[in-house]
């Protein structure tokens, strides 16, 4: 009997042993698993940085995990002004499975803020203003729109401008100052009484802006959106951004509040009373766009 029940007290601690064992090492798999999923999902590591001229603001290119097989990588952007986060923007880069690296990313520093081009060979530029103010906005660059490029070091002497150059950049001056007047006029004549002030800024393909207020929840803008369909107005969108977390802020997330048609030949500013892409418009607008 005495036998016996040593056998059965060895027995039962070989399947103890066995059990533990086991339970060690599905303990250090699970660890693994959950320690490889963070390092593919949410494990953060800064790629790059860039400095702004005067020392003050820095822009980190940060990869967020790492990219499965040929899927789009993900990266986000971190603008500081020493150790205090002004803003930050996560977006993803398509290039083939590649990481997000160095020449992920082209910086250019303004009087406002920062301007960032994401490069990606399987996407269309990505461009992203970061304000030094916490304002972001973002877009894409058209399909044919050319980086820009260093002189040609064999041919240091400038292209001489053609008449066609000269005529197109008159046209383009013109233009700008047409849409200009406009953004002045739509403020003076529907705005500016209502309270707004009247900061203009640039977003990434250097267009002009204008932020009319901005506080912890929006950020109201006025922005420039085409000709009409006669040609005879300019048409502007007042717009509500919610602001993120840290103050960030983008206009692809804008809501309408009105549209504006500024009329070239008399300077005159008709409301839409739109407050959604969809609608028609009062008959008045209809009538002076040709909509």
């Amino acid at each position: 009997m005495a036998s016996d029940h040593g056998k059965k007290h060895r027995a039962g601690h070989v399947i103890k042993t066995v059990l533990a064992v086991i339970g060690g090492i599905t303990v250090v798999l699970a660890v693994l698993l959950v320690a490889l999923a963070y390092e593919l999902n949410y494990a953060v590591r800064t790629v790059d940085t860039s400095t702004s001229p005067d020392g003050r603001f820095t822009l980190e290119l940060q990869a967020v995990g790492e990219p499965l097989f040929f899927s789009p990588a993900d990266a986000r952007l971190v603008l500081r002004l020493g150790r205090y986060e002004v803003s930050h923007v996560d977006t993803s880069i398509a290039d083939d499975g590649g990481q997000v690296r160095t020449t992920s990313w082209q910086v250019s520093w303004k009087n406002s803020g920062a301007e960032v081009r994401l490069k990606g060979s399987e996407q269309s530029d990505e461009l992203v203003t970061m304000g030094f103010d916490g304002s972001v906005s973002k877009g894409r660059a058209a399909a044919d729109e050319s980086l820009g490029g260093l002189p040609d070091a064999e041919a240091n002497t400038p292209a001489t401008p053609t008449d066609e150059d000269t005529t197109s950049s008159e046209v383009a001056q013109q233009e700008a100052e047409e849409i200009d007047a406009g953004y002045k006029a739509v403020y003076d004549a529907a705005l500016k009484s209502q309270g707004y002030g009247y900061q203009v800024t640039y977003n990434a393909k250097g267009d002009e802006q204008v932020i009319l207020c901005q506080d912890s929840e929006k950020v109201v803008i006025l922005v420039y959106d085409r000709e009409s369909a006669n040609g005879a107005c300019a048409l502007f969108a007042l717009e509500s951004c919610p602001v993120e977390d840290y103050g960030s802020w983008s206009i692809e997330e804008a809501a309408l509040l009105d549209e504006y048609a500024y009329v070239h030949e008399t300077g005159e500013v008709i409301a839409s009373g739109k407050t959604s892409w969809s609608d028609a418009g009062t008959q008045e607008f209809r009538d002076v766009t040709g909509e």
